[in-house]
C-alpha cells in the first residue's frame, strides 16, 4: 500500500511540474517592461524558497541527532543539505540568465550573488568534511554541530546581506509593489548609478517656478542611450513631468532641486511590478512554489532511503562508509 502511493505521489508530482512548465511558458502573460524574460521568476525565486527549507530542514535534523543520536536523523540532515545545495544551484543560475537577458551580464558580483556564493562555499565545505572522516560517529558528529552553525549563516547571506549594499543588480526598491528608492543626487556634469542604469545630469533648465532636468540614461549592458527630461515645481516642491524608461513603465522623477549647487535628486518611481497581479501568473508563481517545495521533499526522503539503506549493506558487508 505504501509503495503505491509513492508511486501515486511521484506521479503527481511529476504531472504537477510538467503544467507549472506549460503554465509558464504558455499561458502566463509577459512579465511588462521585461518580456519573456520576466517567466524565469517563476522558477527562480521558489527555488531560492526552497532552498532556504531545505537547510533549514538539515539544521533540524542535525539538532535532533545530536539529542537522539540516530543515525536516521543523520540521513535526513545530510538528504536536506544536499537538496539545499542543489536548489541553491539552480536559484543561482536562474538568476544569471535573468541577470544575463536585462543587464547585460552574467556575474558581476553583486552582493547577492557574492552571498549566494559564499553560501555554496559554506555547504560544499560540510560535504567535503564528511568525506574527510572515516570514523562514522565522529563524522555525523562533527556535520551536526557544522549544520548548525552553517544555518546561522543563511538568513543572514538571504535576506540581511544583500540588502546592506547600496548598489545592487536587485533593484528591490523597483521590483517590490509600494517599496521607495532613495534615488542619487546629482551635480550637473556627474554620473551615478540609479537601480541598474547608468545616468548622467547634463542640464538644469529654470523657466520660472518649473526646473527641467536633462538627463542621459544608459540602458543596462550600455546598449543605448536616451535623453530624458523630468521636471520639478520649485513652488510646490512636487514632481511634475515624470518621464518612462524606455522598454518599461518605471519612470524618472526630480525629486529635488538644490539651484546654489546645480544639483538635482533623481529616483525611480516605483510602482512594483505587478508581476503578480494578475491573477494567472499569481497562481502559477503559487504553483511552482508548491511543486518545487513537493519535489523537494520527494527528493528528501528517496535520498535519506538511500543513505540509510547503504549504510546498514555497508554494516552487513563489513564496510566502512
Amino acid at each position: 500500500m505504501a509503495q503505491h502511493m509513492a508511486q501515486v505521489g511521484k506521479l503527481l508530482i511529476g504531472i504537477w511540474m510538467a503544467g507549472v512548465v506549460v503554465a509558464m511558458f504558455a499561458i502566463v502573460p509577459q512579465y511588462e517592461g521585461l518580456g519573456n524574460a520576466g517567466r524565469i521568476i517563476i522558477m527562480h525565486v521558489p527555488t531560492a524558497w526552497v532552498s532556504v527549507v531545505a537547510f533549514a530542514l538539515s539544521a533540524l535534523f542535525s539538532g535532533l541527532y545530536l539529542w537522539k543520536r540516530n543515525p536516521v536523523y543523520d540521513d535526513y540532515a545530510l538528504a536536506a543539505a544536499e537538496g539545499g545545495f542543489l536548489f541553491t544551484a539552480l536559484a543561482t543560475v536562474t538568476g544569471m540568465i535573468f541577470s544575463e537577458v536585462v543587464w547585460g551580464v552574467y556575474w558581476n558580483w553583486d552582493p547577492r550573488q557574492t552571498s549566494i556564493f559564499v553560501l555554496l562555499l559554506i555547504y560544499a565545505a560540510l560535504f567535503a568534511l564528511r568525506s574527510a572522516l572515516d570514523d562514522v560517529q565522529r563524522r555525523r558528529q562533527l556535520s551536526a554541530v557544522y549544520s548548525l552553525f552553517a544555518f546561522v549563516t543563511v538568513p543572514f547571506l538571504v535576506f540581511v546581506a544583500p540588502r546592506m549594499a547600496e548598489s545592487t543588480l536587485h533593484p528591490n526598491c523597483v521590483f517590490i509593489q509600494g517599496s521607495h528608492c532613495d534615488g542619487i543626487t546629482l551635480e550637473v556634469g556627474r554620473l551615478g548609478l540609479l537601480g541598474d542604469r547608468k545616468i548622467e545630469l547634463l542640464e538644469l533648465e529654470r523657466d520660472g517656478d518649473v526646473v527641467t532636468a536633462q538627463v542621459l540614461v544608459s540602458e543596462p549592458g550600455l546598449a543605448t542611450e536616451t535623453l530624458l527630461r523630468p521636471s520639478f515645481n520649485l513652488a510646490t516642491g512636487t514632481m511634475m513631468d515624470r518621464p518612462e524608461f524606455p522598454g518599461v513603465r518605471y519612470q524618472l522623477g526630480l525629486e529635488r532641486v538644490d539651484l546654489a549647487t546645480n544639483s538635482g535628486l533623481l529616483n525611480i518611481e516605483a510602482p512594483g511590478s505587478g508581476v503578480l497581479a494578475n491573477r494567472t501568473t499569481l497562481f502559477t508563481f503559487l504553483a511552482s512554489t508548491g511543486a518545487f517545495t513537493a519535489l523537494f521533499f520527494w527528493m528528501l526522503h528517496v535520498r535519506a532511503t538511500l543513505l540509510g539503506v547503504a549504510w546498514r549493506l555497508a554494516q552487513r558487508e563489513g564496510i566502512r562508509l
